[in-house]
C-alpha cells in the first residue's frame, strides 16, 4: 500500500508522443465514448455561448475540441495526431486530455502507468483538477482500486470529503504514519473514505477546469453535496449573469444546471458504493465559478 501511494514520486516521464492502441470494442470502452460524447456536447454549448458575446476560444481550447472531435468521429490516426500537436505545445489540458485518453483506453492503448505521469505532468503545471484525477483514477479498476493511495491523493487535492476521513489529513507528508493510521481505523472505514473520495474526486476535476462555469458567462458558486450512505449528490447553483446577456440568463442557467446534473451523475455511476456506511456521513465541496476569459 505504501509503495503504490508514493510511486508518482519514481514515475519515469511519459513519451511526448502517443501511440495509437488496438481498436477496443468493450463496453468500457463504450461507455467512456458516450461520457466523451457528453463533454463533448457541453463543450459545443459552450462555443455557442461564447459566439454571442465574442469570447474567442483559445489556442488550448481549439486543441482540446480537436481531439475531441476526431475521438467522437471514430477517427483515432487523426486524434493521435491532434493530441501529439497539443502535447508538442505542452498545453496542459492537452496533457491531461492525453492522461484521461491513456486511463480509459481512447484510441490509446490503456495505460495508468501513462495516464499516471500525463497526470503528474499537469499537476506540476499547475492545472486545475489534474489531482483531483489521480485520486479518482486510483479508485477506479484501471487503476487497481488502490483505497489508500486513492484517499492520499484526495486529501492532497483538498477533494471535499467526510469528518472522519480527513482526520488523517495532517499525516500526508508522512506514507508510513499515514498508512498505520489507515490500519487503525474500524472495519469498513478505509472503504467508506474510498467511495467519498472518488465521487467527489470525479466532481472536482471538472468543476475546478477554467471552462466549466465561464463560457456559460454566469457567476456565482455551485455546491455538491455527497449522502455518502445513500449514493446521491445534491447540486445547488447560486449564480447570477456576468457576461451573458440577461435575456439569455434562463437558457444559461438551464445549460448549466443541466451539465452539473450529468456530471453528478457520471461519478456516481463510475464506482460501487460501499455497504454500512454512517448514514451522518456528507460531503459537501463549493466550487466558485472562474470568471470569463
Amino acid at each position: 500500500m505504501r509503495a503504490s501511494m508514493i510511486l508518482w514520486l519514481a514515475c519515469a516521464a511519459a513519451p511526448a508522443w502517443a501511440q495509437p492502441g488496438t481498436p477496443d470494442t468493450s463496453p468500457t470502452r463504450d461507455r467512456a465514448l458516450r461520457q466523451i460524447e457528453l463533454e463533448r456536447s457541453g463543450q459545443l454549448q459552450d462555443l455557442l455561448w461564447r459566439a454571442p458575446r465574442s469570447v474567442p476560444a483559445t489556442e488550448s481550447e481549439l486543441a482540446v475540441q480537436a481531439v475531441l472531435d476526431a475521438v467522437t468521429q471514430g477517427d483515432c490516426p487523426a486524434a493521435v495526431a491532434k493530441l501529439n500537436a497539443g502535447l508538442a505545445k505542452a498545453y496542459p489540458a492537452v496533457v491531461t486530455l492525453a492522461g484521461a485518453l491513456y486511463e480509459e483506453g481512447l484510441c490509446l492503448r490503456q495505460n495508468w502507468d501513462r495516464a499516471l505521469s500525463l497526470y503528474q505532468r499537469a499537476v506540476d503545471a499547475g492545472h486545475p483538477g489534474a489531482a483531483a484525477r489521480v485520486a479518482a483514477g486510483y479508485a477506479a479498476p484501471v487503476g487497481g482500486r488502490d483505497q489508500a493511495t486513492a484517499l492520499w491523493w484526495a486529501l492532497r487535492a483538498k477533494t471535499p470529503l467526510p469528518a472522519a476521513c480527513n482526520s488523517v489529513a495532517a499525516l500526508v507528508g508522512d506514507a508510513d504514519r499515514f498508512v498505520a493510521a489507515l490500519n487503525a481505523w474500524p472495519a469498513g472505514q478505509l472503504n467508506a473514505c474510498a467511495y467519498a473520495a472518488a465521487v467527489m474526486a470525479t466532481i472536482q476535476s471538472e468543476a475546478e477546469s477554467a471552462s466549466w462555469a465561464s463560457d456559460y458567462g454566469l457567476q456565482g458558486k455551485v455546491r455538491f453535496r455527497l449522502n455518502v450512505a445513500q449514493g446521491q449528490v445534491e447540486v445547488v447553483e447560486d449564480v447570477t449573469a456576468a457576461t451573458t446577456r440577461e435575456s439569455d440568463l434562463p437558457k444559461a442557467r438551464q445549460a448549466f444546471a443541466a451539465q452539473n446534473r450529468q456530471l453528478a451523475d457520471r461519478a456516481l455511476k463510475r464506482y460501487d458504493k460501499p455497504a454500512g456506511i454512517a448514514p451522518e456521513w456528507q460531503a459537501e465541496g463549493e466550487f466558485a465559478l472562474r470568471a470569463a476569459r
